[in-house]
């Protein structure tokens, strides 16, 4: 049976530690966007995770990869987000990502992909050799039967992380 090891494994990307990051070379993230950073179908960034993006800016380039076609929402995430986002990525598939990375002027081993789908955000990086961070969905209590059946499915593909985070802050 296939299965995929994501990096790390997080609850939210507030969880993530940039300082194991930064000593592992990571200089770049890239992230999804629906239910990764921001609740489907909003354009609106939770506070604490604005809070926490501004920080990550000072220390590393940020790009979003979504497979959402909606230009015009897309067009509101960037205002929100203030920075690349890149949608119609069809991910897994690596073209989108690619340019991403290009576009950061950044190498593969030096960009970690961060995302709630293992077989999308997760698997496109692991095909591109990216630290990989699977967070679980912002909303993943408030979705419709058929999507929490599909992401339990997807979860079977997943193996336990490669490594964990040491967590310099307070722990929830």
């Amino acid at each position: 049976m296939f299965r995929m090891k994501p990096t790390y494994i997080v609850e939210r990307v507030t969880d993530i530690n940039l300082s194991d990051l930064k000593d592992e070379g990571i200089k770049g993230l890239i992230f999804d966007l629906d239910n990764t950073l921001i609740p489907p179908k909003t354009a609106s960034l939770p506070a604490d995770i604005k809070s926490w993006l501004d920080e990550t800016k000072g220390d590393f380039k940020i790009a979003i990869v979504s497979n959402n076609p909606r230009e015009h929402y897309l067009e509101i995430c960037r205002n929100e987000l203030n920075c690349p986002v890149y949608g119609k990525a069809k991910k897994p598939r690596r073209s989108i990502t690619v340019k991403a990375l290009k576009e950061m002027d950044l190498l593969p081993n030096q960009v970690a992909m961060v995302g709630d789908r293992p077989l999308t955000d997760i698997l496109v990086g692991v095909r591109l050799g990216l630290t990989t961070i699977l967070v679980d969905p912002l909303m993943k209590h408030q979705e419709i039967a058929i999507v929490k059946f599909l992401r339990k499915l997807e979860r079977i593909f997943i193996k336990a992380p490669h490594k964990k985070f040491s967590f310099n802050k307070k722990e929830k």
